[in-house]
């Protein structure tokens, strides 16, 4: 079997020279074939740990979904920020899809793990609600490294050594096996294909998601304008959180209609991590702030003096509204007046998906 000594070797050597194993394709074919080193369907082994936030996971739970196990440190200075960046872009790329997968992370440093540490560093990198981070002692760490085959520093090791763990990514079909491994950093297209491929999803051209555009699938256009308070705001800022970008006028009597519902709505769901970031259209502050004084608008209100925001979401006429998932990619479009029905159908499903 591949996996056995000769999974060892590879892997251990693939570590030492700090190289990743070639990318070896299954036959050709009308189906299409998963990238990587192919395993022979083997029964994953378990994992039984707590997460970032305290809560027990368990392998098993995810069977029905394509899952991707990964080993890391916190405080990695080399490979383990390279393959954080590498997941967040897989699943970026994979757009409302990437609901459809989950991704766990291992640890390979028990004593410098903490809690507080793998949190640190899962926001650092955009994953804090994406991924769960598993930590736990020394002596219920140590077997799951061993099943699969990772190599992780004794305690106490020296700081030059502290970096040398194994470097694997395994991904795990929704029937719970071991189906490819990968090394090293990550491809990130045609990691995200393999979990298409997995989570039986039609193979579809990726390439066009990594570009920022007004448009389902595409991350959302950088937003970064002054608030009413003067300080600059971006929708970078909001990673982590589902984001309605909603683009208003005091003038415009049908914005008018809809601001109590999304005061309404924002009070209601924000515990759940949703914000409403409302872009007002060229403007006078003293107006704005006048206005939603009068209206009791809490949420947060950024100012487009220029008309530069609104021109790269393409804003014909308004209100319209993009709603943002937690990784920063257009999930739906919405043009008139929102509705209750609206949040009943797109930002509640998607904000319970996603947490």
């Amino acid at each position: 079997m591949f996996k056995g000594k000769a999974l060892w070797i590879v892997i251990a050597v693939a570590a030492l020279l700090g190289v990743g194993v070639f990318m070896v394709p299954r036959s050709s074919g009308a189906t299409p074939a998963l990238a990587g080193t192919l395993l022979p369907n083997d029964p994953a082994p378990g994992i039984v740990l707590h997460d970032q936030f305290g809560r027990p996971v368990a392998l098993a739970q995810f069977r029905g979904r394509p899952v991707v196990v990964t080993f890391l440190r916190a405080h990695c200075l080399e490979t383990c920020p390279i393959i954080a960046e590498d997941l967040r872009h897989s699943l970026s790329l994979l757009g409302a899809a990437s609901t459809k997968v989950s991704v766990l992370v291992v640890s390979t440093d028990p004593e410098g793990d903490t809690p507080a540490a793998v949190q640190w560093f899962s926001r650092k990198h955009g994953m804090l609600h994406r991924w769960q981070y598993l930590i736990g002692t020394r002596s219920q760490l140590t077997p799951i490294w061993r099943a699969y085959y990772v190599y992780a520093p004794p305690k106490n090791a020296p700081a030059a050594l502290s970096d040398s763990h194994t470097t694997a990514t395994y991904l795990i079909d929704p029937q719970g096996r071991e189906r490819v491994l990968l090394t090293g950093s990550l491809d990130t297209a045609p990691l995200a294909r393999d979990l298409q491929i997995l989570a039986g999803l039609p193979v579809t051209a990726l390439g066009k998601d990594a570009r920022p555009a007004p448009e389902v699938g595409h991350p959302a256009p950088e937003v970064s304008l002054p608030s009413l308070a003067g300080s600059r705001l971006n929708l970078s800022a909001f990673r982590g959180k589902v984001v309605l970008v909603n683009f208003w006028a005091t003038w415009c009597t049908p914005c008018r209609t809809e601001m109590p519902l999304l005061q309404r709505r924002y009070e209601q769901l924000r515990g759940k991590g949703f914000v409403v970031l409302g872009v007002d259209q060229q403007e006078p502050r003293g107006d704005v702030s006048s206005f939603l004084h009068r209206f009791h608008i809490s949420y947060p209100v950024v100012l487009d003096e220029s008309g530069s925001t609104i021109a790269s979401y393409s804003v014909a006429g308004i209100p319209a509204s993009f709603l943002v998932d937690r990784q920063g990619v257009i999930q739906s479009v919405h043009l008139g007046v929102l509705d209750q029905l609206y949040f009943d159908t797109q930002v509640v499903p998607l904000l319970d998906a996603q947490r």
